[in-house]
Parts: C-alpha cells; structure tokens; sequence
C-alpha cells in the first residue's frame, strides 16, 4: 500500500507543469505529465474537506483543485487519442483498464490510487 505523505508537485503549480510539457510529445513525456498531474489533482482534491465550504480558504482550495483537474483531463484525453489511434477502444466507465497498460509501458505502476514511477 502506498500512502502519498508530501505534496507531489513539491510546490510546482499546474501552470508551471503545463509551461514544462508544453514542448514535450513524446509517450513518455505525456504519461509522466499525466502521472504528475493526476497524482496532483488527488492531493489537492483532499484538501477541499479542511475547510468550511464556501470560506475563502475553501474556495481557494477548490480553484487549486480545479486547474489540476483540468490539466489532468488534457493529458488523459491526449493518452486515450493515442490508445484510440491504436484501436483500443476507451469505456465510458472503468477507464483506468485502458491507462494500466499504457503506463505501465512508461515505468508506472497503479498504487493505491497513485502513479508511481518503477524502480528498475
């Protein structure tokens, strides 16, 4: 089981991973930006429940969450293309059985929820 302990990004904003992968296009280039940003979103999603809805902590935390969330959905919607280019056909539900293989051909492994890059 693994637990994520510390922010993932270590501070690193999703403008600024965007900025970094902005030129990127290789597969292993996209499914590292997907592994960073999903494992971020996750962080930062957890962090809405600290505060009292609708406080300004609460919306600031939410506004984090959603850029997360959305630079996560650009990778992931480029990783499916790919697949779809493959002619692996994307489910409607149970998505991750499609994004297993894909990262783990790029040294990830599903961990509890996070992606985490193999030792080898």
């Amino acid at each position: 089981m693994y637990i994520m302990a510390s922010d993932p990004t270590q501070g690193i904003s999703a403008s600024e991973i965007e900025t970094y992968f902005a030129d990127k296009q290789s597969a292993q280039d996209l499914a590292d930006a997907y592994a960073i940003t999903h494992n971020a979103f996750w962080w930062f999603e957890d962090n809405e429940y600290d505060f009292e809805e609708g406080s300004p902590e609460h919306k600031a935390a939410c506004l984090i969450t959603d850029e997360w969330d959305s630079l996560m959905k650009q990778y992931q919607s480029r990783i499916f293309d790919l697949l779809i280019g493959e002619g692996i056909e994307i489910p409607h539900t149970g998505q991750i059985a499609v994004l297993i293989p894909f990262m783990r051909k790029y040294g990830y492994e599903d961990q509890s929820g996070w992606w985490v890059k193999e030792s080898r």
